[in-house]
């Protein structure tokens, strides 16, 4: 079979998302890749490669003109593709030219929703949201990565929906530990870019509170809220911030270091970090939102109340490492490829 895999967006997690999935599909598939040129990953498979612009605002223009869409298509197009697989951005403006001249060719459209809810705070995502609503009901067939987001996708207008668990691509990191890193009782782990929604400024509050039973790594780009910074300069001993991009040699070495990953999030889709957390043997922390619900119990890691900075508290004062890291068979991308396959190929039957 054919496939055609389009992903707009391939940096940080996408694109290690991209760089686990690709190589087991193409041991079943005979796939093309279509990814934006600052795509760094090496994939065993055909990459086509186009321009999308150096900054968000040449992507905003260069993504609302039609016409590098039409190229992009007729690009695809000359592959023959028995089916288009829409990766992500499927609120792009180019995602809804193209699923409309994939029904005019005939040619099925398949669509992972990575985040069936928009996550608040990003004008960016709102836009998505709207666009996408005309987008998903062209679809065929709609991965989501966990049950609770099956009715989300059908009130979007998915016609056919399936649940594909999200994979570990924890190896990436424990490639890269090193032996004799001291584990520090003490340290929290937070990891990834600082968005609002993400409930920084919730964990600042508990390990105020826990006034220095526990310290904070805190390590990830984006913007620093107020409060940690005040928080930085009151109790300097109390965390520890790198506030950059974080290549994932650096990454394991924190992950080696913490006893404890915390996700204190206010509203969430999925993650691949309780697995690798877990993998690490971190006790993972994590508000019960989205699919946390079921990814957190997964690794045997603890749920808390979202907003509730008092309870997280008390969480972290007694959460212990792991005697053992935590690996699940069923959710290496060796095998989980095996289920996307049988999700595009049941489609092409439907």
């Amino acid at each position: 079979m054919k496939v055609a895999l389009l992903a707009f967006s391939v940096r940080g997690a996408m694109g290690q998302y991209l760089e686990a999935l690709v190589p087991p599909l193409s041991q079943h598939l005979d796939l093309s890749l279509y990814v934006p040129e600052h795509f760094e990953g090496n994939v065993p498979v055909k990459v086509v490669r186009f321009p999308t612009g150096a900054s968000r605002a040449q992507a905003l223009r260069r993504f609302l003109d039609p016409r590098p869409a039409r190229t992009l298509w007729q690009k695809i197009l000359t592959e023959k593709p028995d089916c288009l697989y829409l990766f992500n951005g499927e609120g792009y403006p180019w995602a809804l030219w193209l699923a409309r001249w994939a029904k005019k060719e005939g040619v099925p459209l398949f669509l992972t929703l990575h985040d069936p809810d928009p996550h608040p705070g990003n004008p960016w995502e709102a836009a998505n949201a709207l666009l996408r609503r005309w987008v998903v009901p062209l679809a065929t067939s709609v991965h989501v990565h966990s049950q609770v987001f099956v009715d989300k996708a059908r009130k979007l207008g998915a016609r056919h929906v399936v649940v594909i668990p999200h994979g570990s691509f924890a190896d990436r990191f424990l490639r890269h530990a090193k032996p004799g890193v001291q584990r520090e009782e003490d340290l929290v782990l937070f990891f990834g870019r600082l968005e609002a929604y993400k409930g920084i400024d919730i964990l600042v509050k508990a390990i105020l509170a826990l006034e220095g039973r526990r310290r904070a790594l805190i390590a990830g780009p984006g913007q620093v809220p107020r409060i940690l910074r005040r928080a930085m300069r009151e109790h300097p001993s109390w965390f520890e911030v790198h506030n950059r991009y974080v290549p994932d040699e650096e990454a394991a070495l924190f992950f080696q270091r913490a006893s404890v990953l915390v996700l204190p999030y206010r509203q969430a889709t999925q993650s691949s970090l309780p697995l690798i957390g877990a993998a690490f043997g971190l006790a993972v922390v994590a508000s019960a939102v989205g699919a946390f619900v079921e990814d957190v119990p997964r690794v045997g890691g603890i749920l808390v109340p979202p907003n509730n900075p008092q309870t997280l508290a008390q969480v972290l004062a007694i959460a212990k490492p792991k005697e053992r890291s935590y690996h699940n068979p069923d959710l290496t991308f060796q095998l989980l490829a095996r289920q996307f396959v049988a999700w595009l190929e049941g489609g092409l039957r439907r």
